[in-house]
Parts: C-alpha cells; sequence; structure tokens
C-alpha cells in the first residue's frame, strides 16, 4: 500500500495516520502497562468465570488526576469491564446448569451447525443456523433486540459446553428475511480470532447472548484510548490536571480576528425604512466586524443588533476563543442555536474547506438535528454513519458523497492499488473455494486428495485404483457413481441434514422492556460491524460448506475402536470388512477436514489483512473526496468519533464540538483526541440526562460510569459559561424549575399572551393531580397503573374536545409499561378515531418540547404504602421531566408515596412546593376544569366522572341542530353547525321507499329501482358512475352502524344504473320535520309504517307475469322450453366502479325469490355499542375501589362529536343509556320492514330516536364513501 495516491506530503501524511489506525499494532507487554496490549477483542481467557481478572480501577471525579497514565488506564479497565462481565456472568450461569432456559440476562441458542462462510469486502462472515428452543416462546424477530448487529455472543462445542472451549464471535448481519424469519433460523457473525473458525457442518454448538450490555459501544473507545495514551495533547492540562487557565486556542493567537458578521440579525426601526435603506445599514454596520479583533470580546454596542442575550453572546465567545470551550444549557434556552451561531462565525473566518469542524452527539437524533439548521445555512456538510432516519440528511451521507465525486479524483495510484488489492481477495476467495471443494466434494471424496494428505498410504490408493477397471454405473441416477461408490456399496448413504425445526410454541415472546429500575437507553447501532460502504448492501460469495454422502455408520464406530483401527492398517481397501467401510469412510472425511483446517484458517486470516487494505483504501479515497468537495462540517455520533477514528485522524481537524455532551461517557470523547486538535467545545447541561452504563455497580462511586467529562470538569470548576434566557415555557412554568436553576430568566417572547394563549377548557396552566391509585408490573416487569393510565386518556380527550390538536399534547412516563398502557387505553377507549402516539419516556425526550406536557409519574402503592419511587429517585430525569412544556403542565401521581420515598422528596417536594404556592396541587376535589361556553368549573377525582363530560360542564345543552331537532348532548364547545343529526330520516325517496339512514345521513335505499342494479343489466362501459340524489347534506356523514366495508359497498350499489331523479316537489332538507315529503300516489308514508314486504310480493308478482307472457310467446312460436339468458357477470371494486366480465349464456327457469332485488348488510359485534346501565358502573366503580383495579369507565357509541381540526370522532354517553338499556334488550334479527342502520338492537332504535346525534367537521363536503372519512369513526 505504499503507493497509495500521489498527494504528496499531505497525501503520504494521511495515508500513514490511516494505515496506522487500520492496522494497529499492539506493544509488547510491559509491567504497569499491560492494558496497551490487550487485544480489541475479548479472549477466551477473559470470558472464563472461575479465573481472577483485573479489577476496573476507581474513576475519581472529586479531584483532578496525577498522572495521564492513570487516567486513561481508569477508563479502558472500565469500558473493557462493561463489555465483558456480562456476558462471562452468562457463561458461568450456563456451566452451573447446562439446561437452563432463557432468563431475563441470558439467551441460549442450541443445536448451532455451521452452514458456510460470506466473502464480504468487510471480512469473512460465517452463517449458521440455530434453535431457540430454550426460549420457551416464539421469536419477534422484527421487535426484538436479540442477536442485534454489533452484540457479543459466545460458542462452544454441545460436548464441551464452555468449560474449556469459548470462542468469541460479534454479529454482523441482522438480516430477518431469508434469515432469522426462517425455521431454523439463521445469522451471520465474525470470529473475534479467526483461528476459532469452524470448519465442520456436522460439529454442533451452543451459543450464549446476554441481554444487556452493548459491545459495539465500547469496543472502538477502547481502541481509541490506546491510541490517545501514546499521543500528547494540548488539551490534557485542562483534562488531566482539571486547569483553570482560560486560554485561547492556538489558531486563535496565531490570527485573533475573525468574521462575526453572523450575528447582525435584524437593524432597529427596521419596519420606518426602505428595503435599499436597511440593506445599506446592514452594510454598514457589518463591515466593521468583517475582520473584528475576537480575543477581548464584544462591544457592547452589537447587542442592539442580534437577536442573541448577553449570555449566548459570553457563550459564542468562549467558543470562538477557548481551547477548551464550556457551555451549561439550561432547558429552553437556545443551546444548539448557540452553537450554530458560533460555528457561522469559526467557518466564515476560515478558507472554506480547509478546516473541517467535527460535530458530534451522543445520539443520532441529535446530531441530524444540528447538522440540519448548518444544511439550511448552506454550509457544506457530510454525515459519517448510515444509521440516520432523516431523509435530509441522508443526503448528505459519505456514501452519496462518494457517488457525486467525479472519477478523476482518485487518480491512478489509487485506483491502480483499489484493483490489486480487491483482484488479491479474489484469488484468496478461489483459494478458500478448492479447499472446500476438496473437503466438501459434491459427490465422494478424491482418492488422489486422500493419498497427498496423507490419510491414506501408497498401497491403500493403489489398490482402490486398481478396481477402476470394474466400476459399474451408480445404483440410482442421483447416488454418485466411481470407485469409492463401488467400494462403499450399500454402505453409501446421503447425509441428514441439520434441519431439525424449533418447536411451534403457543406464545410470542414480549418485547424486550428491561425497564425495571433502568432506563430507557437510545443503542447507538451506528453501522455496526460493517460500515454498509454501498448503501446498507452486504454483499458476497458465499461458500456453503456441507458433507452430501457419507458412509453408513450405526454402530457409531470411531478411530480409537480397535476393530477399526486394524482394518484401517490393511493395505489393500478391498479386504476391508464390508460392514465396516462406511465408518472408515467417514473417519477419512473427519481426517482430511482437519488436515485442511489450519490451511483453511490461514486463508481466512490473510482475506482478513486484504480487507483492511481495502480499508485503508477507501478511508483514502475519502479524504480526497471530503477535501475535494470543499466539506465544512463532518457529523457523526459519539460512537462514529471512535469508529471512525483513522478517518477522522487523517483529516487532521483542529476543532470538535459535542452537542449534549453531560449525556456522553467521558471515554468516548477522551478517546476522539486526535493529535491534530486544537480545541474541544461541548455544550450540554449536567443536571439532565447523564451517561448511560449497563451495569449498575459501575455506574456509582467510586467508578462513576455515569459522570460525564463535562459534569466532572465543571464541578470542578474549569471555567465555563452558563446560558440564563429561556425562550421556552411560559412564566408559571418556568417558576417550577427555579429551584434547580435560580438564575433562570423569561425572555419577552414567553410573556406574550398571543405567542403562548392558555389552555383551553382548564383553569390552571399547570397542575398536580394526586390520586392513590396502586401501580402493578405486567408480565415483563415493567410498571404501569391502569387507573392513572384511564385518567390521562380522558383527560386527553377532554382538550382535544375543546379544540387542542392532538400535536399539541405529549404524555411522558418514566416505565415503558406505561407507556404501552396508556396507548392501548387510548386504542381501547376511541376505536377507529386518530390515532394517538405522543407517548414517551422521559429518557427519549431529552431536547424536545411541546405546548402541553402530561406527565405519569405511574408509582403507588396505596396511601399507606410501603413507599418506593423507582424511576422517580433520580433528579436528572425529574429536570427532563417538568421542563419540557410550552403552555401546558399536568401531573398525575402519588404525592404521599413521592414524600415518603428516600431521597426522593428532596427533588419533587420543590417542584409540589411551587405549585402549592401556585395554589395548583389537587384538593380531595379532582382535577379543576371549566367550561369555555358557561365560565362554570367542575373536577374530575375519577375516570369515570368523564364518562358523560362532552367538552364542557354538566349543563344540558338546551339547543337545537340546523335540522330543527334538539341538540340533547350535555354542555359542550363545538358549535352547532358540525353536529350531525341522529334521528331517523323521514324523507319519502323516488322509489316509494322511506330513506333508510338517520337524519344527518345521505338518503339511500337497496332497492333496485333506488340503485339501478338489475339483474340483467348489461354495461358497455365497466366504470359506470351517477352522481348522488340532488339533496343539500353532508355527505362526508356516514352511519356509525355501518362498517367501511359495508358503506363502500353500499356506494357502490349507489352509484349502478340509471336512479330516477327526485320529483320536482321534493324539498331538499334533513328529516322533513317542518313539512310533509311527496310520495307516489299521493299516499303519505313514514318509514315506521311502510311494509317492504308486500312491496316487494307485489314487484315479484309484476315480474311473474311479464315472464309468463313472455313464455306463453315463446310457445306459440315453437321455441325450446327454457330460457336462453345472456348475461355478464359484474363486480365492483373499492371505489364503486363497475367491473364487467365476459358474457355468458344459460338456460333458466326464472324462479323469483323474495327480496332478490335488495342489498342488505349483515352487522357483527364488534360493530355494535353495548350499553351499560348505571347501576353496572355503580357496581364496577364499588369494586375498584376496593381492589385497586380500575372501575368501568365505558363509552357507548351512540353519539360522536368531531375534535375541530384533527378530523376526529368520540364517543359521547346517550342518555336513553344511562337510563339503564341493556345488552339483553339487544335483538339478533332484522325485520323486513327495518331500516338497515337498525339492526342490532332495540335499544339502540331507542338510542337513536331519542334524538342522539353525530358531530362532523363543517367544512367537509366529501363523499360518503371517502376513505379518510371513514377511518374517523368510531364506535364502542
Amino acid at each position: 500500500m505504499a503507493g497509495l495516491g500521489d498527494g504528496g506530503a499531505t497525501g503520504a501524511q494521511e495515508l500513514e495516520t490511516i494505515m496506522r489506525h487500520v492496522n494497529f499494532d499492539l506493544p509488547p507487554s510491559r509491567p504497569g502497562r499491560e492494558w496497551l496490549s490487550y487485544p480489541e477483542f475479548p479472549t477466551a481467557e477473559d470470558l472464563n468465570p472461575f479465573v481472577e481478572h483485573p479489577q476496573p480501577l476507581p474513576n475519581h471525579v472529586e479531584e483532578p488526576w496525577e498522572r495521564k497514565d492513570s487516567y486513561i488506564e481508569a477508563h479502558y479497565r472500565l469500558q473493557r469491564e462493561e463489555g465483558v462481565k456480562l456476558l462471562r456472568d452468562s457463561v458461568k450461569s450456563f456451566i452451573q446448569d447446562p439446561f437452563m432456559a432463557d432468563d431475563e440476562e441470558t439467551c441460549i441458542y442450541t443445536r448451532v451447525y455451521v452452514k458456510g462462510y460470506l466473502m464480504t469486502r468487510f471480512g469473512p462472515m460465517c452463517q449458521v443456523q440455530f434453535s431457540t428452543e430454550r426460549s420457551g416462546k416464539k421469536i419477534r424477530w422484527t421487535n426484538t433486540r436479540r442477536l442485534t448487529a454489533g452484540t457479543l455472543v459466545v460458542l462452544s462445542t454441545a460436548s464441551d459446553g464452555f468449560r474449556t472451549i469459548r470462542m468469541p464471535a460479534v454479529i454482523t448481519i441482522h438480516r430477518i428475511r431469508d434469515g432469522l424469519d426462517q425455521n431454523p433460523p439463521t445469522i451471520y457473525f465474525q470470529w473475534t480470532n479467526l483461528n476459532d473458525s469452524v470448519m465442520n457442518p456436522s460439529e454442533q454448538l451452543v451459543m450464549i447472548e446476554n441481554r444487556g450490555g452493548y459491545f459495539e459501544a465500547v469496543r472502538h473507545s477502547m481502541v481509541g484510548l490506546q491510541h490517545v495514551a501514546n499521543t500528547e495533547n494540548p488539551l490534557d492540562k485542562y483534562l488531566v490536571h482539571a486547569d483553570k487557565g482560560d486560554r485561547p486556542a492556538r489558531y486563535v493567537q496565531e490570527n485573533p480576528h475573525m468574521d462575526i458578521r453572523a450575528l447582525v440579525h435584524h437593524i432597529p426601526d427596521a419596519d420606518t425604512m426602505t428595503t435599499s435603506e436597511v440593506h445599506a445599514k446592514m452594510t454598514e454596520v457589518g463591515e466593521p466586524l468583517r475582520s473584528y479583533p475576537i480575543i477581548d470580546g464584544f462591544d457592547d454596542d452589537l447587542s442592539q443588533y442580534t437577536n442573541l442575550d448577553n449570555s449566548q453572546l459570553s457563550a459564542v465567545h468562549r467558543i470562538l476563543t477557548k481551547e477548551l470551550a464550556i457551555v451549561q444549557g439550561p432547558p429552553g434556552t437556545g443551546k444548539t442555536f448557540t452553537s450554530v451561531q458560533a460555528l457561522k462565525i469559526l467557518l466564515a473566518s476560515q478558507e472554506k474547506g480547509s478546516n473541517a469542524i467535527i460535530v458530534a452527539a451522543q445520539t443520532n437524533h441529535a446530531v441530524d438535528q444540528i447538522l440540519t439548521q448548518l444544511i439550511n445555512a448552506d454550509f457544506k456538510v457530510v454525515r459519517l454513519g448510515g444509521r440516520t432516519q432523516n431523509e435530509v440528511i441522508k443526503r448528505y451521507s459519505m456514501y452519496n458523497l462518494r457517488q457525486r465525486a467525479p472519477a478523476r479524483l482518485w487518480g491512478h495510484g489509487a485506483d491502480r492499488d483499489y484493483k490489486a488489492c480487491e483482484s488479491a481477495r479474489k484469488r484468496n476467495v478461489i483459494m478458500l473455494e478448492r479447499i472446500i471443494e476438496e473437503v466438501f466434494a459434491n459427490d465422494l471424496l478424491n482418492p488422489e486428495a486422500l493419498h497427498s494428505t496423507g490419510v491414506i498410504s501408497d498401497s491403500q490408493l493403489k489398490s482402490i485404483q486398481a478396481g477402476q477397471a470394474w466400476v459399474s454405473a451408480s445404483r440410482t441416477p442421483d447416488e454418485p457413481a466411481g470407485v469409492l461408490a463401488e467400494w462403499l456399496g450399500d454402505q453409501l448413504v446421503r447425509v441428514k441434514r441439520q434441519d431439525e425445526r424449533d418447536p411451534d410454541f403457543d406464545d410470542f415472546e414480549e418485547i424486550d422492556e428491561d425497564d425495571l429500575e433502568e432506563e430507557e437507553y437510545d443503542l447507538e447501532h451506528d453501522d455496526c460491524i460493517i460500515d454498509e460502504d454501498e448503501d446498507g448492501r452486504v454483499d458476497g460469495k458465499f461458500l456453503p460448506i456441507t458433507h452430501l454422502w457419507t458412509g453408513a455408520n450405526p454402530r457409531g464406530y470411531t478411530e480409537t475402536d480397535l476393530i477399526i483401527r486394524r482394518e484401517l492398517r490393511k493395505s489393500n481397501l478391498w479386504d476391508i470388512d464390508h460392514k465396516y467401510r462406511g465408518a472408515i469412510y467417514q473417519y477419512w472425511q473427519k481426517q482430511l477436514l482437519s488436515r485442511h483446517r489450519q490451511a483453511f484458517c490461514d486463508a481466512l486470516v490473510d482475506n482478513a489483512r486484504i480487507v483492511r487494505n481495502l480499508k485503508v483504501n477507501r478511508w483514502y479515497k475519502d479524504t480526497k473526496c471530503i477535501k475535494s468537495q470543499q466539506i465544512e462540517i463532518i457529523g457523526c455520533t459519539t460512537t462514529g468519533l471512535c469508529k471512525y477514528r483513522g478517518l477522522l485522524a487523517a483529516m487532521r481537524p483542529r476543532t470538535m464540538l459535542i452537542e449534549e455532551a453531560a449525556e456522553t461517557r467521558e471515554a468516548n470523547i477522551l478517546s476522539a483526541l486526535y493529535s491534530s486538535l486544537q480545541q474541544l467545545i461541548l455544550v450540554g447541561d449536567h443536571q439532565q440526562l447523564t451517561p448511560h452504563c449497563d451495569i449498575p455497580l459501575l455506574a456509582e462511586p467510586p467508578f462513576n460510569m455515569r459522570v460525564s467529562m463535562f459534569e466532572r470538569l465543571v464541578k470542578l470548576e474549569v471555567p465555563f459559561s452558563v446560558l440564563n434566557m429561556q425562550r421556552r415555557m411560559i412564566p408559571s412554568l418556568r417558576e417550577i424549575l427555579n429551584p434547580f436553576y435560580q438564575e433562570l430568566q423569561d425572555h419577552p417572547v414567553v410573556t406574550k399572551p398571543d405567542a403562548r394563549p392558555p389552555i383551553p377548557g382548564m383553569d390552571h396552566t399547570s397542575f398536580f393531580f394526586h390520586h392513590t391509585w396502586a401501580d402493578h408490573l405486567d408480565e415483563n416487569l415493567s410498571r404501569n397503573n391502569i387507573l392513572e393510565a384511564e385518567m390521562v386518556v380522558h383527560f386527553i380527550d377532554y382538550l382535544m374536545l375543546n379544540g387542542v390538536d392532538a400535536s399539541q399534547i405529549t404524555v411522558l412516563t418514566y416505565y415503558r409499561g406505561q407507556k404501552k398502557k396508556i396507548l392501548a387505553q387510548y386504542k381501547s377507549m376511541k376505536k377507529n378515531s386518530v390515532p394517538f402516539n405522543n407517548v414517551f419516556t422521559v429518557d427519549s425526550y431529552q431536547g424536545e418540547e411541546n405546548d402541553i406536557i402530561i406527565l405519569s409519574l405511574v408509582r403507588s402503592n396505596g396511601p399507606n404504602g410501603p413507599h418506593n419511587a423507582g424511576f422517580l429517585r433520580d433528579k436528572n430525569r425529574g429536570v427532563v421531566a417538568i421542563s419540557r412544556a410550552r403552555r401546558g403542565f399536568y401531573i398525575f401521581g402519588n404525592v404521599i408515596n413521592l414524600r415518603h420515598s428516600s431521597d426522593t422528596w428532596r427533588m419533587w417536594g420543590e417542584v409540589y412546593h411551587v405549585l402549592q404556592q401556585q395554589g395548583r396541587c389537587s384538593s380531595i376535589d379532582g382535577l379543576p376544569i371549566v367550561c369555555q361556553k358557561h365560565g362554570r368549573m367542575t373536577f374530575k377525582a375519577h375516570p369515570e366522572d368523564w364518562i358523560v363530560c362532552h367538552g364542557g360542564c354538566d349543563l344540558a345543552c338546551p339547543e337545537t341542530l340546523d335540522c330543527g331537532h334538539a341538540c340533547g348532548l350535555r354542555c359542550h364547545w363545538l358549535s352547532h353547525d358540525k353536529l350531525i343529526c341522529r334521528k331517523p330520516c323521514e324523507r319519502k325517496l323516488p322509489c316509494g321507499h322511506p330513506c333508510q339512514q338517520v337524519c344527518g345521513e345521505n338518503c339511500v335505499c337497496t332497492c333496485a329501482e333506488f340503485t339501478g342494479a338489475y339483474s340483467h343489466d348489461d354495461f358497455p362501459d365497466a366504470s359506470t358512475h351517477q352522481s348522488d340524489v340532488a339533496v343539500e347534506y353532508n355527505k362526508s356523514r356516514v352511519a356509525p352502524f355501518i362498517s367501511s366495508d359495508q358503506r363502500r359497498a353500499g356506494a357502490a350499489v349507489r352509484g349502478r344504473g340509471n336512479q330516477r331523479p327526485l320529483d320536482r316537489d321534493f324539498r331538499p332538507g334533513l328529516g322533513y320535520i317542518n313539512g310533509d315529503s311527496p310520495t307516489r300516489n299521493d299516499q303519505i308514508q313514514t318509514w315506521a309504517n311502510f311494509n317492504f314486504q308486500l312491496d316487494d310480493k307485489q314487484k315479484s308478482e309484476e315480474a311473474r307475469d311479464r315472464m309468463e307472457m313472455i313464455e306463453s310467446q315463446r310457445r306459440l312460436i315453437g321455441g325450446p322450453s327454457g330460457i336462453q339468458d345472456t348475461f355478464h357477470p359484474v363486480t365492483l371494486d373499492n371505489e364503486g366502479g363497475r367491473n364487467v366480465g365476459v358474457g355468458i349464456t344459460t338456460k333458466t327457469i326464472l324462479s323469483p325469490d323474495k327480496d332478490e332485488d335488495l342489498l342488505s348488510f349483515d352487522f357483527g359485534p364488534d360493530e355494535i355499542a353495548e350499553p351499560q346501565s348505571e347501576a353496572k358502573v355503580a357496581n364496577a366503580r364499588s369494586a375498584s375501589a376496593k381492589m385497586g383495579e380500575p372501575g368501568i369507565s365505558h363509552l357507548d357509541g351512540n353519539a360522536l362529536l368531531h375534535r375541530g381540526q384533527a378530523n376526529m370522532i368520540f364517543p359521547l354517553q346517550s342518555e336513553q343509556h344511562r337510563r339503564g338499556l341493556g345488552h339483553s334488550q339487544a335483538s339478533t334479527g332484522r325485520e323486513a320492514n327495518e331500516p338497515e342502520w337498525d339492526a342490532t338492537s332495540a335499544a339502540d332504535v331507542n338510542s337513536a330516536i331519542n334524538g342522539e346525534h353525530l358531530v362532523s367537521n363543517g367544512n367537509a363536503r366529501q363523499e360518503a364513501i371517502n376513505d379518510d372519512a371513514e377511518d374517523d369513526l368510531i364506535t364502542l
């Protein structure tokens, strides 16, 4: 690789840096510095649970370190212990109980067999099949953390059971399709030691995985720490000795002038100036700032032209000048905005593309947020790592940057070296193929191969060759032929495939929760093992390893048996007893495999060396690509800082910025201190989330793995800046944060009422609702509180009924079990409404905000305890939870539990005290809500109190709908022009039948005369559509007792044929309350007294008379006895269009049946609301109060309310149901004279007659078959 590229001295330096990282040579072990020679991956000895291992060293955070070596070694040993200990504990559990099943910590995979090797440009990957029989349940591979790429596993032979054989491996490809979804499933991994590579396909293995920990998160940082130990950096004095000198960076000292025009955002009184005047003033103000002496700070006059407050200006100055710049940003103070302003100045003050700045964060989401702002500011950005979910950022990936680079960029040298490496790799794969083909022949072994490897002697070879003269053909076409087939005879058998299927378990394994007293952690699988050079694809040649044929050996003879050893000594193979030849052949196969295994492993090692050279070539090309396109910002996660260390170090960056630095492990930042680095910028808040640690013992003193570099240096009083002007929350919510951020102030923007309007339907913008409902553990040991979840769901419903959009509400909780419970409760109580998915754990919501935050604390053990706060003890999580809201913040929890839990009240007591001073804590009355229409305050103390709440107070609505029917609801905020009447429609249709819908629905009749769907229609156009009856009504209104499919079918039928127009005097309206509708023959009829059976009978008799007349005419002319009928089969698609089939001629005799022209709908029980009596609710509530379980908070589906602009419909309690209509009154059939929407129960008929109605979007004038409208309906 010495001749790679032609970039001069700089190119040679970059190449040398990359090669030093990729081909990292460990130094020999020296006393006191043994850790520098530890390999990247754990060894078999590291995973031996019965030997003594080096203990992790204490991590001092209260005082500076004396020596750099001790500082780095302590972090290295902590990283290695966390990466290995959990798996070592799992190995110990298996050795102690080889028949153990999967448990909370360990996954056991049995019947593991090697199937082959995938030869990729990222190295050889072994494919194995395995069994999950020890799990006892089916695995949802799409929703599990099992065998995630980057996970460390360990294998052993089934016979050894990890006592002496422990072979570590790292999962590389977590492929679901044609992999984990198979039975048995398969997975790919890389052996950490290629000399462990298994070549025997019949060797049964066992594989162990620990559910906790993630080796990929520590693997690269350990190697980075070994690099850092051998390099000096100007930042060492701060990180090791906690130097308090506030020195400028070297490059700032060399050139202390910067272009700070980016800080000018506006001109005072610009609204009184013309555009040209504003432009001239901007030029005038900006010209002195083009080359500004930065070291002494900013002039006070600058504050009138910038949007930054004084604390942000101070932070920007620190970022621009200091070697170590630490900026603390409390919630809502604009940390990321401040960072972006500083980066704009740094980039504007240097030659374009001369010094790329590294920007990193703990999570992909945080990286993408700051990169998006930089892209919007027109900076050139590249994103390392392929795991971003942001579609905009994906366009700036390293892969896409390579694709856009011109081919001439690489030069002849780089291209030549790449081709040489790739050619060497392909030759290596061919060599491996030959080894495999020799050992695993498609038919039988080659005697010459047995002889060349010393398995058989010269005389034995000659004897077998002499028998070739009388070799006969194979017995069957699929059996191999040849001398060894003749020699084996009936001892030749096909190898049994190792494909035993897993047991078909009934239950599925629940999604891994791991949230019992443990945080949700965003595992950064940032490319994991594979760099995904080809945009996520991992291609290569697969080399299968399998025997097709072998010898029969029913007695299980081996070479240790005396009789076999005696037969093996015979010089003439034909003299070997026939019954032992199968065992002899198996011995030859085993010997041939054993003698080729070392050559196989050596070839794999050589392949890995070639692959590393390819990586050097690829990274070198990447450096040229980044520089040629003048990339200014390189973004990645903090895991990527270590993973791509060779590439980033070759770029020789001088500035690195870490966002959310207080959430990042110290080792991840320390291991990324490249020798060229002159400035480190840490932006974060140590009072919010801290770094994650998988082993609780290592998280606490004296190891302190949850203490970040940011927090350690701040507490050691290294100089830092604090942002103190918050722009997120209204002042009353900011007061809740004051005990933790005493200097936090309000920006004027949050004090303007129009910027942060009050919460509709609420008297308070914050409230602590206290209860004593007990929490529970679910099947995954995750906490949930059912009644609290119900209360939260009803509160969400109430807010939406008062005009709050669903996107403005977020629910936070500390437990994933409660998150699932809230989502399930909402889905159950609000069927078919627009989904509400804004439920998050506190840990996953750092850096986010919303107008209304509802916090579910979950933990409660009744009023008397014993009290335990669990997660709520964590002050940092608490600060995150109470600081996300802009306009409204509502807490649901047990105050008594918080008060009596150790170490919890110090945090939550401060919050409660502020809310108590504001008069916003729960009394015995419950949660106060205020009716927008009457201004009346009511209280909700239990989920059942919400049942009769329609978004207002408890007064009955006295008004009428547009159609003239009474509203019938309780007080509600929505206007009546958005309501749909649900009284029966009294309109007479042109066909003579009454309308079968409710007042607010489309008029419908299923008779043939109305629909035009006659049995012998011959349609020339398969997609004929007719307009609906010209009646003015809201076409988006759909009966709640008709499913989506049934509505589509009915709408399609209504569009068929030629409908009769309405009579000229037909009055368009809803229900004909104030007048009579014209009918045929001037006969006044209603849907209640119309007789469908009589009308259908008359139509049938008329049809029979017509057919008899046709038959009599046929007899007169001597035609056939039957009727020759030609018809076209017609089907309807989902849009109501018709598909006309080929004409069919048939001979039939008409036998009309009753109702043959009617289309009837059958309704299932899922579409009918079951009413409940008030007595049932009362009994259930009483029982729930005794048992700590939720009461019945059932909502019927007889009246629905629309949620403003959210286009969602909600159920309301019907007065008829509250009077006690029970399920026993339901009818199972439908009489011929009943309307179709009334096909379920007498209770529902009464409910409809008594004036219940639907509420719809008043702006909608859509077709009844609109799918969007259908999805908005719910029926409980």
